[in-house]
């Protein structure tokens, strides 16, 4: 991230043309068309009649490293295809959050090994079933306009692109031996006696957990002659959370991000604060209607929400409430965001422990009755697997309840509908009967 604010990124190929770095991103676009040859993924025929020509276009990034590594990928653009005329599905699942922290609680707890990967051009592994025909790459034009390239693969930026690369990347784990749960599409066991392997996927990232040396090994030397696999060494860095295993289990941190965003928004030297909001804080700003560009705040509310649903449950609060002025924000609300990332420059260190103390699932829930806007209730909800957080949840509620009690009793049943799905997964995993007891406290 660090490199990627100082070398400028190109928009397009004709900015690529005049950047400094030209004969950088020239190698990386060089680099992209040999990978796309050695994937087969097109074939050059005549312009077809009265069909749909989907154009393509580069797009520049750069590598987070210590040392500026320059990358280009070929895409489709993919806003003239229309869905249910040129393709039919394109949802894809990826695994739950809450799963992954889940499964890094019992790693922690089981003593399992843990491995990540990625699978390098992974949607060019899998196949196009529809008829799909793509311009020349910008730089590598044809001389006649009567030639285009019929797409064999699922490149990127098709909308149906990353369904295939799930389907085919399923198929492959079930051909090894793996089976798919219930409670999560995206999370695949392997049982055999005593033997036990988990594997979630996220788009093309892999997490590995397994007792059994023999059976991790088995199953990614098979992954590896299917798939370029590359392993994760950057601090053990899985899905842009830094994952540190430690004598005791594991700590889950974003000291990388948090520093990311401080500098996105020119805050690297402020003064920090102790909490990302105080009550009643909205009530310290004059209401004068002091309106800021919308995307900018939705923009840093995304970034915050990204951070508060992965690894930082304190600011989860402040980030929802703010959340409800997306499409209206004022001065004051621009502020009262800044000044979460104050509190987060203080605590940038802080990290979710997650020990080998084994015992009971525990969560909780709370509710703040109404507020002076619409009043409709917050809720509040945390599970832990022993002393581990594993899920947590902060909204607001959808319906305008008539008491304290109504407000939180719906608090409770949707976090004892959080313990029903942590059951689940646990006995899915043949894990179950490590725990000892559930509780749900108010």
């Amino acid at each position: 991230m660090k490199n990627a604010n100082i070398v400028e990124i190109p928009k397009d190929y004709f900015e690529a043309r005049s950047n400094p770095n030209w004969r950088n991103w020239k190698t990386a676009m060089e680099d992209e068309i040999k990978s796309l040859n050695k994937h087969k993924i097109w074939e050059l025929v005549d312009k077809p009649n009265n069909t749909k020509i989907v154009k393509s276009k580069w797009v520049y990034t750069i590598k987070d490293s210590n040392t500026p590594n320059f990358k280009a990928r070929l895409v489709a653009t993919e806003f003239n295809q229309v869905r249910n005329v040129d393709y039919l599905e394109s949802y894809s699942p990826v695994v739950n959050i809450d799963t992954f922290r889940l499964l890094i609680a019992l790693a922690a707890k089981l003593n399992l090994a843990v491995n990540f990967f990625d699978v390098k051009t992974a949607y060019l592994h899998s196949d196009l079933e529809e008829e799909v025909y793509m311009t020349a790459p910008p730089g590598y034009e044809m001389e006649t306009e009567s030639k285009v390239y019929r797409l064999k693969k699922s490149i990127y930026g098709l909308p149906q692109s990353g369904r295939n690369w799930y389907f085919k990347l399923k198929s492959e784990l079930e051909r090894i031996g793996l089976k798919e749960i219930a409670s999560d599409n995206c999370v695949f066991i392997m049982i055999n006696k005593n033997e036990f392997l988990v594997l979630c996927i996220y788009v093309d990232d892999i997490a590995l957990f397994s007792n059994d040396i023999v059976l991790s090994n088995y199953v990614i030397r098979k992954l590896k002659t299917i798939f370029e696999l590359k392993e994760t060494t950057d601090g053990e860095k899985f899905l842009g959370i830094e994952v540190r295993r430690n004598e005791n289990g594991f700590n889950l941190s974003q000291v990388e991000y948090i520093n990311f965003l401080l500098e996105k928004y020119n805050m690297s030297l402020c003064n920090s604060v102790k909490t990302p909001m105080s009550k009643n804080e909205d009530k310290f700003f004059d209401s004068g209607n002091k309106f800021v560009n919308v995307t900018e705040f939705q923009t840093l509310i995304g970034e915050l929400l990204y951070l508060a649903n992965r690894t930082r449950p304190d600011i989860s609060f402040a980030v929802t409430y703010l959340s409800q002025f997306c499409q209206k924000p004022e001065q004051k609300h621009l502020k009262l965001a800044k000044k979460i990332l104050r509190y987060l420059k203080g605590t940038k260190e802080n990290t979710l422990v997650y020990s080998n103390k084994f015992g009971c699932i525990n969560a909780s829930s709370d509710a703040s009755w109404g507020n002076a806007e619409n009043g409709k209730s917050f809720s509040g909800s945390v599970l832990m697997l022993e002393d581990s957080l594993v899920a947590w949840k902060c909204n607001k509620q959808r319906s305008v309840c008539l008491s304290t009690c109504e407000a939180e009793l719906c608090a409770l049943a949707e976090t004892a509908k959080n313990i029903l799905w942590a059951k689940n997964v646990l006995n899915e995993l043949n894990c179950f009967s490590f725990i000892e007891s559930c509780y749900l406290f108010r």
